[in-house]
């Protein structure tokens, strides 16, 4: 009897652990927290940081641009984008670093546009944007079709000496 008893302990807790799991990933969810229209201006909004990122490359490529503001430039990256995230390089097929990117580009006067952007799909805390980005070197054009991860969750906050849950919209793996 006690045998079974214990058995059926085991299940019960085991049950719960999946359901507080469950719940956490429901209240972290996009689709559980929002409507479909407010969902849809967060996409949007996705799409101007997307284009923030690539002017800031710009910015950062430009032979004028000196070592502060490339400084600066470089921690405007980082907050735009999830920490330790491998991004496409722009002119092979491989995964860098955003580090080894800005090292590529450094003062060789690159200019981005992004067109053709899109979002293609939402998932739990996540969705994907595609779009085309035009890449100019003096005459030299090149055009890569990328897909870009766009992370949205909720983080703690201080305000003062109050804390708030604020959901944030992260740039994730470029490909």
């Amino acid at each position: 009897m006690m045998k079974y008893f214990v058995i059926i302990l085991f299940f019960f807790c085991n049950c719960a652990l999946a359901q507080s799991s469950d719940d956490l990933v429901s209240r972290n969810s996009i689709k559980a927290n929002f409507s479909a229209k407010a969902i849809e201006a967060y996409e949007e909004n996705s799409f101007a940081k997307v284009n923030d990122f690539y002017q800031f490359l710009e910015i950062y490529s430009d032979k004028k641009s000196s070592e502060a503001l490339k400084n600066q430039v470089r921690e405007n990256l980082k907050s735009l984008m999830v920490e330790n995230v491998l991004v496409a390089d722009l002119f092979t097929s491989e995964k860098i670093t955003l580090e080894k990117l800005l090292e590529q580009i450094n003062a060789k006067g690159f200019k981005f546009d992004v067109k053709n952007i899109q979002k293609r799909a939402t998932s739990t805390n996540f969705w994907t944007n595609s779009y085309v980005l035009e890449i100019k070197n003096g005459t030299e054009i090149h055009h890569r079709n990328l897909v870009q991860r766009v992370y949205f969750y909720p983080e703690e906050k201080s305000f003062g000496t109050k804390k708030k849950e604020v959901w944030s919209i992260f740039l994730g793996e470029i490909e």
